[in-house]
């Protein structure tokens, strides 16, 4: 159980990263305006809080690709560690258009 909790760590996070971005433009859409400095400062701290969870679990991947095993120990590792980063790029281009605006 744990190496799946592992393997789609950083996928979840993506996609808790995506409701919680679109709950908070929401939000800020019906309370005033999407684009004000408040929502978008939430947005931005929260996109780092979620790229920084990632690469956590890229970085675990990668750690413990480098420790070794059998192939079965490998195609997970690796599967984490891609997973991680490839969540983080992803989590960072998400969040990008409410650090740089409209």
């Amino acid at each position: 159980m744990g190496r799946w909790i592992l393997m789609l760590g950083g996928m979840s996070v993506w996609a808790a990263h995506f409701m919680g971005v679109y709950g908070i433009a929401s939000v800020a859409d019906v309370a005033a305006d999407a684009a004000v400095p408040a929502s978008r400062w939430t947005i931005g701290a929260f996109t780092l809080a979620c790229a920084a969870a990632a690469a956590l679990f890229g970085l675990a991947g990668l750690r413990r690709l480098r420790a070794g095993g059998d192939s079965l120990d490998r195609l997970s590792w690796s599967v984490t560690a891609f997973g991680g980063a490839f969540a983080t790029i992803a989590i960072l281009w998400q969040g990008l258009p409410a650090l740089v605006g409209h």
